[in-house]
């Protein structure tokens, strides 16, 4: 081999070396900027989680990814206002004490002594647990209209509410039970006892986890009065 040619042999090689060194610098800089933004979001999620949990009304809740926060069925019904089959949901049949929370920011919706059988096969309520607790909307989506409620602090579809309730309320919630999560008696005793021994007033749940329930609940489907 001439001299040229392995001066060419060589400065190729080296060349090459040098494109290598660089790719891996490359990748290295990428994989370091990965899992910088990894660690911050990590970070900027726990800190929102703790904001969440110490004060759910402070919480900027049209920001939420909702898609990653419900599941399936619950972002169709609570996001795109869908409704479940009657008689093939959680809570149609459910009668224990306790309380119903929004399953998209745990805001108490209805006490459970409010819960009567209505035999339309969603579960249904004659008074919310406070004033404020949800939002009326008119909704036009029947051939008649009917007044849609959302929750009032995420603004989810929870179902809606008609004037023929038995009660002397005259009232009937119509509530879709995957726009629901139940905290039993016995949870919410202990939540209040866990208050009073850090010596503070017990706070609402943001995400409170249902205590006596957690079926799967049935496909949705349109249903013929719908909640």
């Amino acid at each position: 081999m001439s001299k040229l040619a392995f001066a060419l042999v060589a400065m190729f090689g080296l060349g090459a070396m040098v494109t290598l060194a660089t790719a891996q610098e490359s990748q290295a800089d990428k994989t370091t900027a990965k899992d910088a933004k990894e660690a911050s979001e990590k970070e900027a999620a726990a800190v929102a989680a703790k904001a969440e949990a110490e004060d759910p009304e402070s919480v900027d809740w049209t920001q939420i990814d909702w898609g990653k926060r419900l599941t399936r069925l619950q972002y169709r019904i609570m996001r795109e206002a869908d409704t479940e089959r009657p008689f093939r949901n959680e809570f149609w049949d459910f009668f224990k004490p306790g309380e119903y929370r929004c399953a998209g920011c745990g805001l108490p919706l209805f006490e459970a002594d409010a819960k009567f059988d209505s035999e339309c096969g969603w579960p249904s309520f004659d008074k919310t647990i406070a004033k404020d607790t949800v939002t009326e909307h008119i909704d036009h989506k029947m051939q008649y209209p009917r007044t849609e409620i959302r929750c009032r602090r995420c603004e989810a579809h929870l179902g809606h509410v008609f004037n023929d309730g038995p009660t002397k309320t005259g009232l009937r919630y119509c509530l879709n039970s995957a726009s629901m999560k139940f905290v039993s008696e016995k949870q919410l005793a202990k939540d209040i006892k866990a208050a009073k021994e850090k010596g503070a007033k017990p706070k609402e749940s943001a995400a409170a986890a249902p205590a006596e329930s957690d079926k799967t609940a049935a496909t949705v489907e349109t249903g013929a009065e719908k909640p």
